[in-house]
């Protein structure tokens, strides 16, 4: 599998500087484009007159400018990989949804969240891992600080053959210098294997299956101990 165009929705917290700078050396070594996304919905109310309208739109163009410029300055303060700054003026995730239809892999950040609410409750990168069949890597704030990447494993749960992960491992290994370990799971439980590696390369179902993610792919998003990289497997 190869990666050419990678994607990174940035809403400028922690956790989007962690995607920046591991998606810029992913492209570094892919040699593949970089595209920086940050979407706003901004929608006139419908008892708008025809003149607030138009002052709406004026001032949406000039957000939209100094978005840009923002954006800009955010991606060069994270990578020194290029990349491109676009600014959306519509709800992130159908923005996310359609750019990510003309990109290979999306990198995106994910705050945790702990405790009574699970981690994706509401969120974008819930609805993106749900809605996408593009391989999209979750990424936490604290990721940037734990160096490059030394090991990559890839988890094939039960009736999976994990071909379309192991490949897409294989890829990112040979981009950044990083060991590629892969077995078939006997269980749906990851073993300590994957638990310590410094990126778990997760097949997942092509047809979303809440309940898979909530038993295995939660639990080591949530545990923190690095990014995850979900690859969809047509078995």
């Amino acid at each position: 599998m190869s990666i050419q165009k990678i994607l990174v929705p940035v809403d400028f917290g922690a956790a989007s500087e962690a995607a920046v700078a591991l998606a810029g050396r992913l492209a570094d070594g892919c040699g593949a484009s970089l595209t920086l996304l940050h979407a706003e919905a901004v929608d006139a109310p419908a008892y708008f007159t025809q003149d607030q309208v138009a002052a709406l739109a004026a001032e949406r163009k000039q957000r939209q400018e100094q978005a840009r410029r923002y954006l800009a300055s955010f991606g060069h303060k994270h990578t020194e990989a290029p990349f491109l700054a676009e600014i959306v003026m519509r709800s992130p995730i159908d923005a996310i949804k359609e750019a990510a239809a003309n990109a290979d892999l999306v990198v995106m950040g994910t705050h945790g969240r702990t405790g009574p609410k699970l981690w994706w409750l509401g969120s974008v990168a819930e609805r993106v891992l749900r809605d996408l069949t593009t391989p999209v890597l979750v990424a936490h704030a604290h990721d940037a600080s734990q160096g490059p990447l030394k090991s990559l494993a890839v988890y094939a749960a039960p009736g999976l053959s994990g071909r379309n992960a192991l490949a897409l491992a294989m890829r990112i290994g040979d981009a950044v210098k990083a060991e590629v370990h892969y077995r078939r799971a006997a269980t749906t439980e990851p073993d300590e294997m994957f638990r310590d590696a410094s990126m778990v390369v997760m097949a997942e179902p092509w047809v979303h299956d809440r309940a898979w993610r909530t038993k295995v792919g939660e639990p080591l998003i949530r545990s923190g101990r690095g990014p995850v990289l979900f690859v969809p497997e047509q078995e």
